[in-house]
Formats: C-alpha cells, structure tokens, sequence
C-alpha cells in the first residue's frame, strides 16, 4: 500500500485519541511559542494556510490572533474532528502536495510536524506547491523529527504504522530549492521521545 494512504488510514482510525493525547503531552507552549515566531514575520492581516491542520488547534490558534487563515488535512477524520471543535475556522480536506488554491494566495505556510509523514521523495512536490501558492518572499514554516532514515513504524501513541521521515537540519537545507532557511529552532524537551526541529523558510525570488 502507498505510504501516505496507509498512514491516513491509520489517522482515520485515531484521530481522536491521537489529538487528545498529543494536546495533553506535547509541549504546546512551545509549539505556542513558534506560532507567534511565524506571525511576527508577516504583515498586517496575514492570510495562512494549516498544512496537515490535525484537529485544528493550531488553526484556531491564528484564527484568534486575527489571522485570515485555512487548514487542511488529507484525513478526513480530522476534517471531521477540526470542524466540530472549531466551527468558526474554515477547514478542507485536501493534500498539501497539490491544493485548490490560486497562485499568490497566502503570506505563509504553517506545517507543524506534518511533513514527517511524507516519503522524503515527495518532500520536493510539497515545497514547489506551497511555493505556488505563497506570494512573492512568503514564509514557509514547518518542523520536523530530528534524526535520520525513514519507514514505517508503530507510534508509541496508538498501535497503529504510520510512516515517518527523519532529517537532520543540514539535510533540510539541501532538500529546499525554493525556500532560504533563514531561523531555525530545537524543541528544548523530546515530544513522544523524538526532538523536533522548527524551521522557518523565504520564498526565493520569481
């Protein structure tokens, strides 16, 4: 089974247990923390998209903050899940390798720790597509699973594989042709025993 349907398949299933247990866990103020970092470099009235927007906190988090802003999900349970917590944020269910929207359509991109379960071979088709749809310079903002490799294997979450890529920052530096790695950040505590890696990146230009 391709990689990216057998881990939305097990997303389907946990959706729930999942959010519950990661927004109990996991270190939010930090991942509070590296929100107000990606807002401090936009303009007034920042438009932004959500990538792999989970159950939607992150979302309704800029939503808040009175940003114009959108997230997506490839799991329609999450979809589901985001709509009912947070009724008043747009939420579509779509892949962040190819989008509905125009070119030119936000000022930044938020990916946080989504991109960890691509195959590090469609790393490249997520960036030029949030390339197209950035407007000129917009952010790209994102986080990873600091290590190496990639696979298959059992989260200590739920019982269920999901496929995870592993990178060093150097390795992120190379694999982005589109973007200038500008900052970078290390989680201070291990989420779940992985450390994550905070990256924010400017769009070259056209």
């Amino acid at each position: 089974m391709d990689p990216i349907n057998k881990t939305i398949r097990a997303y389907d299933k946990i959706a729930e247990r999942y959010c519950k247990r990661t927004k109990e866990e996991g270190d939010r103020d930090f991942q509070k923390e590296m929100l107000l970092k990606t807002l401090s470099h936009l303009p007034d009235d920042p438009r932004v998209i959500d990538l792999g927007c989970g159950d939607g906190r992150d979302t309704e988090y800029m939503r808040k903050k009175g940003v114009d802003v959108v997230g997506i999900d490839l799991s329609k349970s999450m979809i589901s899940l985001a709509r009912s917590k947070y009724p008043r944020c747009t939420f579509i269910h779509s892949d962040m390798r190819e989008t509905v929207f125009p070119e030119d359509t936000f000022h930044a991109a938020w990916a946080n720790a989504s991109l960890i379960n691509l195959p590090k071979s469609e790393l490249s088709h997520v960036e030029k597509e949030v390339y197209r749809i950035l407007e000129p310079e917009g952010i790209f903002a994102f986080s990873f699973k600091e290590g190496e490799g990639e696979g298959f294997e059992t989260s200590v979450i739920e019982e269920h594989e999901r496929y995870c890529s592993y990178y060093t920052l150097e390795e992120i530096r190379k694999k982005m042709n589109l973007f200038d790695i500008f900052h970078s950040e290390e989680s201070p505590n291990k989420i779940f025993g992985e450390k994550f890696i905070y990256c924010w990146g400017r769009a070259r230009g056209r």
